[in-house]
């Protein structure tokens, strides 16, 4: 008692404390100017903070689309009170933000479990919440499951095996079966070169997408289908093959003449016929071989075929005739490159034959 007063706690002192206060009374006794008095109030007592828990998760690795399958989880730090639930939010290729599922009961001893049957085949992820209570802090998990999708049928052709340098390919792609998705990509992978989407698109009531591609190299093209709701990712490839391409030009004549609807470059029976070539793509040091040949009798006769000549640095290369006492005979050239073990870009070429005569 102080100045009159009297404090007096309340007797269920533990009880309070669960509640989160204490109750006080307090008696004035009074004294000559006061009458007596008596009051009660409250005095707020601190809890301790509320548990961290966690939250573990059990789910199957994979799933058969539309059968059952069960995640079950784990809460640590129980008691949980009767009626406490969990949130449940799906995401899948259907539902990318997600989707709500029914609450989950949660146990006393703090499991629970769901139950769900999805319809949409790749990765279903199941993102679980306890929003907490007055104990327990909020947490949060989540399991992935990869249910199953049926298998996608994607093909790809073209319409050669293989082409001259810079022919235009003609590329077709096919999508079988699907569900709710019907669109291609097609890449082109030039030898040697990065992978190019060349075409992408919804394929036509035959199930298939077209489209071009000019070749300078052997080429992989690629057909991709990315997966639907219920049939998975798949692709296809062919490779196509290209031709080098061989320019050649006579050079060291003086006039021209046609013989039966082709050129002739002219020369002089003193001369020497030239033939310059290029390699194109760039073939530096490999081989070019050079062939001649001499018409007689209605008919073309080799008269010689060179070993390997290398390209120069700039891919180029030439050989020359001796035209003494060839004065009145016609004659073609033309050179060939072949490819080598370490070029596997290009297939081996033959240049167009070049037609020339001698004259005195």
């Amino acid at each position: 008692m102080r100045d009159g007063l009297i404090l007096l706690a309340s007797a269920d002192r533990e009880a309070r404390k669960a509640c989160g206060s204490y109750v006080v009374g307090v008696d004035a006794a009074g004294n000559r100017s006061q009458e007596p008095a008596a009051y009660t109030f409250t005095v707020p007592w601190q809890l301790p903070p509320p548990s961290r828990p966690t939250l573990d998760l059990t789910a199957p690795e994979t799933s058969g689309r539309g059968a059952q399958l069960t995640v079950s989880g784990q809460l640590s730090a129980a008691p949980y009170s009767s009626g406490e639930v969990v949130h449940v939010l799906k995401s899948d290729l259907a539902h990318p933000t997600g989707v709500a599922l029914p609450d989950a009961p949660l146990s006393t001893d703090g499991t629970f479990r769901i139950a769900d049957v999805p319809q949409v085949g790749g990765a279903n992820t199941y993102a679980v919440t306890y929003p907490g209570d007055s104990t327990h802090q909020a947490v949060n998990a989540s399991a992935t499951v990869q249910v199953s999708r049926n298998a996608a049928a994607v093909s790809i052709t073209t319409d050669a095996p293989s082409y001259g340098y810079g022919a235009t390919a003609r590329i077709t792609a096919h999508l079988g079966t699907t569900y709710n998705e019907r669109t291609l990509a097609i890449y082109a992978q030039p030898y040697g070169g990065r992978k190019t989407l060349i075409e992408t698109g919804t394929v036509d009531s035959h199930g298939n997408l077209a489209t071009t591609y000019k070749l300078t190299r052997k080429t992989t093209f690629t057909a991709a289908f990315a997966g639907d709701y219920r049939y998975a990712p798949a692709t296809a490839a062919t490779t196509a093959s290209a031709y080098a391409k061989v320019s050649e030009s006579l050079s060291g004549y003086y006039g021209s003449t046609h013989y039966g609807g082709l050129l002739y470059r002219v020369y002089h029976h003193t001369a020497k016929a030239k033939l310059n070539i290029t390699v194109t793509p760039d073939k530096a040091g490999q081989c070019v071989k050079f062939q001649i040949q001499r018409y007689d009798s209605d008919a073309w006769h080799t008269q010689s075929t060179s070993s390997c000549h290398a390209l120069s640095t700039t891919s180029t290369s030439y050989a020359t005739v001796t035209l003494t006492n060839a004065a009145g005979s016609k004659f073609r050239m033309r050179a060939e490159y072949v490819h080598s073990t370490k070029d596997t870009g290009n297939l081996s070429t033959w240049g167009a034959w070049q037609y020339f005569t001698a004259r005195k």
